[in-house]
């Protein structure tokens, strides 16, 4: 993450179809990253708990690289009654993606998200007759929030009813993209306002109070979320490493029926090697391993449970060596399903 006095906010400058960020507390410079080279509108971008980036242009979702700003299709949303979604929110309570859609004019709709596949499920209806809504965020306290630009509205919203209940009404004609999020602490609204013409950030809370803090680099930011650090996929624990032993590896949370390794090298300087099948780490090797980038402990099948494991014999003459290990899932380099590194010393 940025080293930001504030909260580190990820948001879509939609005039360029650049991913970037910004400081909370100085939000007028845009530290872009990349473009998506998504074709249509991006109005959604969110990370999930385990910090990987979504975006959707209001029918298909998409992942996007967080070094590279690169989005990749996962799949459609499959609405059939018209809407288009417009704003995502992860609930870190529920693990779950919820969205806002809309038919802008008409009526505005909640979803849930399949984060594998893409499709939306419909939820409720809101009682916004006539809505645009655009903007939806989960704040700290675990109050829906969603933004409508027809009556410029911030409103909390029921997930269960679509029943609304205005917040703050808007001092400005918010019009075109927006975007909501929240931390932990402070809710966003990323706006865009028609009065002045130019993107600008407030932060709101659910008594009613809206404070302006600054004036944004992109004039339209239509998806926006507070990041979150990218979090290891697996979790892999080595026990018993022991020269002239057998040491035993342990790796949770895989995907069921799929192959993992537990790969290994000594130190070199953090970054990313693939090797001819598919097996990644992201560290580097000593040149004692005379050209070749990874070499396997062991390997096996994730069961019905997502774990895996296997036991390895040491040699004995690996006392005192310093090794750091890794866990991947095949074909998921750089990192879309790894643990973390771990340093061990052969004891």
């Amino acid at each position: 993450g940025s080293a930001f006095a504030g909260d580190t906010p990820w948001g879509i400058d939609n005039g360029a179809d650049t991913i970037g960020t910004f400081d909370s507390d100085a939000p007028g410079t845009f530290n872009r990253i990349g473009t998506t080279g998504i074709p249509g509108f991006v109005n959604n971008l969110e990370f999930d708990s385990l910090g990987t980036l979504y975006a959707s242009d209001g029918s298909t979702l998409y992942t996007i690289d967080r070094g590279t700003g690169a989005a990749s299709a996962v799949g459609s949303h499959n609405i059939t009654n018209g809407e288009s979604l417009t704003d995502f929110s992860y609930n870190d309570d529920t693990g779950v993606m919820w969205a806002v859609g809309t038919i802008c004019g008409a009526q505005s709709s909640l979803y849930t998200v399949d984060l594998g596949s893409g499709a939306a499920t419909f939820v409720c209806t809101t009682d916004l007759d006539g809505s645009c809504d655009v903007g939806l965020a989960w704040g700290g306290d675990g109050t829906l929030f969603g933004h409508d630009l027809v009556f410029d509205v911030i409103y909390s919203v029921d997930p269960n009813t679509c029943i609304t209940t205005t917040v703050v009404d808007l001092p400005f004609d918010s019009n075109f993209g927006q975007g909501m999020c929240a931390s932990a602490d402070t809710n966003y609204h990323v706006a865009f306002n028609g009065d002045s013409f130019a993107g600008e950030l407030y932060d709101f809370d659910a008594g009613g109070a809206y404070n302006f803090r600054g004036t944004l680099e992109p004039l339209q930011i239509a998806g926006a979320d507070v990041e979150v650090a990218q979090q290891a996929c697996l979790d892999l624990v080595v026990e018993n490493l022991v020269g002239g032993e057998s040491a035993t590896f342990t790796v949770s949370g895989g995907q069921p029926g799929t192959r993992m390794a537990v790969l290994w090298g000594f130190g070199g300087d953090p970054s990313v090697f693939e090797d001819v099948n598919k097996w990644c780490a992201t560290f580097g090797f000593d040149v004692r391993l005379k050209g070749r980038t990874i070499r396997i402990a062991g390997s096996s099948l994730f069961n019905d449970d997502g774990m895996a494991g296997f036991k390895r014999a040491i040699p004995a003459k690996n006392t005192g060596l310093d090794i750091l290990f890794q866990a991947a899932e095949r074909e998921t380099c750089p990192g879309e399903c790894m643990s973390d590194v771990i340093a061990e010393t052969v004891g």
